[in-house]
C-alpha cells in the first residue's frame, strides 16, 4: 500500500530487548519480537512517528550509508510492521475534529485497524447512530450509561416503571432522591448531564403489542431489548416489531447466576420464533418443559447482583457496537451467548437457522402449526 505519514501506533511501546532484538507491544497476544541484528528495522521503526514518507526514506538511508536501500526496500519493512498491525497514518486534521471525550475509544479501535483502514470510522458511525433502548431496569439503566460514554446521536428510551429503593443496589443511574419518579424522566435527565451531545427521547409506556413500538423501531439503526417481563412473551413481541421494521436487535436477559445475549438481524439470521421452531424440531424435551413452565404460574423475580450485571451489560453494548460498526464480527448472531457470572466465563449455545418457509414471523409459516406459541400468553400475568 501507499503511505504518507506512517507511524507506529502510539498505543504500543517500542523498545529494545538486547543488541539483536526489539519489541513492539507489551501485552500477551499482541506483542511482537523482531530479530534485527543489523538494526535496520529498529531504526526504521523509530523513524515512523508520522513524518512524511520521503523524510523517512532519506533518514533511513543516511543511517546506513553503506547499504543500498531503494524506496521499495524500505517500504517492505513498513509493510512488515503494518502486517503485524502496528502501523497507522497520522491524520492531524481528523484528530482535531474529533470530540476529545471519544479519543480513548478511537485508540481502542485503532488496535483492530491497519494503516489502510480508517480508525476513526467506528466512532463516526456511533456518533451518527440512533438507538432504541427498551427497558431501564438492572440491564437497561446500565446499558444506557455505557451508551452515553460512546456518544450515539440519539437514544430513544422506553419504560413504564418508577424508581424503587430495591433498584438502587444495581441500577446505578438512579439516586435515593429519585425514588417514586418515572425511570424515563430520571434517566433522560441523568444522561443529558453525562453527555449533552446526545439527543434523548423518552416515552413512559408499557409495551403490550408489537404495534406499540413499530414507529420507534423504524426511526433507529438498532434496538436493544433489556425488558424481562412478561417473561418470554415480551421477547416475542419485540421480535415481531423488529422483523416488521427490518432493524437489528440485541436481546438480553439475566437469570440468577447467568446472563444471555443474542442478536437478530431480520432477513439475515433466524428470528426468535425461528428459535422456538428450532427447539421444537431438534429437542424432544423442549415442548413438555416449556408447557410445564408456562402453566406453573411462576413469575420471575428480580435477582440481580451489581457486579454480575456489569458483566452482562458490557457484553451487550460491545455487541451493539460490533453490529453497527463491524470493527469486529458480532459474536451473538442467531446464537445465544451465555455469560457465567460466577466463573467470569462465557460460551455459545448452538446457532439456530432461519426457517424462512416455516416461521410465522420472519417467513411464510403459520403460527397455529406450532404448539409452542399457544403457551406464550400464559406468561402474561
Amino acid at each position: 500500500m501507499q503511505y504518507k505519514n506512517p507511524r507506529i501506533k502510539p498505543i504500543y511501546p517500542l523498545y529494545r530487548i538486547d543488541s539483536n532484538t526489539f519489541r513492539i507491544g507489551a501485552q500477551v497476544g499482541i506483542t511482537k519480537e523482531f530479530n534485527d541484528p543489523t538494526h535496520q528495522l529498529w531504526e526504521l521503526a523509530k523513524l515512523l512517528n508520522g513524518q512524511d514518507i520521503e523524510k523517512v526514506f532519506n533518514k533511513e538511508r543516511k543511517k546506513f550509508p553503506d547499504v543500498q536501500m531503494s524506496d521499495q526496500y524500505i517500504l517492505d519493512g513498513i509493510d512488515l510492521l503494518n502486517k503485524e498491525g502496528f502501523i497507522e497514518e497520522l491524520l492531524p486534521q481528523t484528530e482535531c475534529s474529533i470530540n476529545k471525550r471519544y479519543v480513548p475509544n478511537i485508540k481502542y479501535f485503532s488496535h483492530f485497524i491497519d494503516a489502510s483502514g480508517d480508525r476513526f470510522k467506528p466512532q463516526k458511525i456511533i456518533n451518527q447512530s440512533k438507538i432504541l433502548l427498551l427497558g431501564l431496569g438492572g440491564g437497561g439503566s446500565n446499558i444506557l450509561t455505557l451508551l452515553a460514554g460512546l456518544g450515539p446521536q440519539k437514544i430513544t428510551i422506553i419504560d413504564y416503571d418508577v424508581v424503587e429503593e430495591e433498584n438502587l443496589g444495581r441500577q446505578f443511574l438512579y439516586r435515593e432522591d429519585d425514588i417514586g419518579k418515572n425511570k424515563t424522566e430520571v434517566a433522560k435527565k441523568a444522561i443529558q448531564a453525562i453527555n449533552s451531545n446526545i439527543e434523548i427521547e423518552a416515552h413512559n409506556m408499557k409495551i403490550t403489542t408489537a404495534h406499540d413500538i413499530e414507529a420507534y423501531v423504524k426511526e433507529v439503526d438498532i434496538v436493544i431489548c433489556a425488558i424481562d417481563e412478561p417473561q418470554f412473551l415480551i421477547t416475542r413481541i419485540v421480535n415481531e416489531a423488529i422483523v416488521k421494521g427490518n432493524k437489528p436487535c440485541v436481546f438480553a436477559g439475566s437469570q440468577v447466576s447467568h446472563g444471555r445475549v443474542f442478536t437478530i438481524i431480520p432477513g439475515v439470521t433466524g428470528c426468535f420464533d425461528c428459535l422456538n421452531i428450532h427447539y421444537s424440531i431438534t429437542d424432544p424435551g423442549f415442548l413438555n418443559q416449556f408447557r410445564a413452565l408456562a402453566k406453573s404460574g411462576f413469575q420471575a423475580r428480580s435477582i440481580a447482583y451489581g457486579p454480575a450485571i456489569f458483566q452482562l451489560t458490557s457484553t451487550i453494548v460491545d455487541e451493539v457496537v460490533r453490529v453497527l460498526t463491524s470493527y469486529l464480527s458480532p459474536v451473538t448472531l442467531s446464537t445465544q451467548f451465555e455469560v457465567d457470572y460466577t466463573n467470569s466465563t462465557s460460551f455459545k449455545h448452538p446457532a439456530w437457522p432461519r426457517y424462512k418457509e416455516r416461521c410465522p414471523t420472519c417467513g411464510n409459516g403459520k403460527e397455529d402449526e406450532w404448539e409452542v406459541f399457544k403457551y406464550y400468553p400464559l406468561f402474561n400475568r
